[in-house]
């Protein structure tokens, strides 16, 4: 009686102490990215579309903008495989108003973010006279 008594707590006591002294693995904050490169794009005040990459992976990319749902391409840019940092400023005041899809591929992904062109509003200037008599 008294072994099985001490089997039947022994085990668990056992069991709970390689737990707490085996280490653990530390859990990442950061989840792996599989993204082989990274990109932001924003549309100036001057009309302009400003794309900037980032991709240390070394490949070539090819960056196209066309109106969605089109497969038209209106522009094309090709960023050679040395270049692992650029910065392009597309000018885009002869396209009409609409959404556009900027698309940036290399073999072993793409990226496409959607960028709304519209024309700015012209701001009526209100002018005033003081007189002071």
């Amino acid at each position: 009686m008294t072994t099985l008594f001490a089997t039947a707590f022994a085990k668990p006591i056992l069991v709970l102490h390689l737990l707490m002294t085996s280490p653990v693995p530390a859990i990442s904050e950061h989840p792996a990215n599989n993204a082989t490169f990274a990109a932001s794009a924003y549309v100036t005040k001057a009309n302009k579309i400003r794309v900037s990459i980032d991709k240390p992976n070394r490949e070539p990319m090819t960056i196209s903008l066309r109106p969605v749902g089109q497969q038209h391409v209106v522009f094309t840019e090709h960023v050679n495989r040395k270049t692992t940092k650029a910065t392009l400023l597309l000018n885009v005041d002869q396209l009409a108003d609409g959404a556009y899809e900027l698309e940036l591929k290399t073999s072993s992904g793409q990226l496409v973010k959607q960028i709304d062109l519209h024309t700015p509003a012209k701001v009526a200037s209100v002018q005033r006279q003081l007189t002071l008599e």
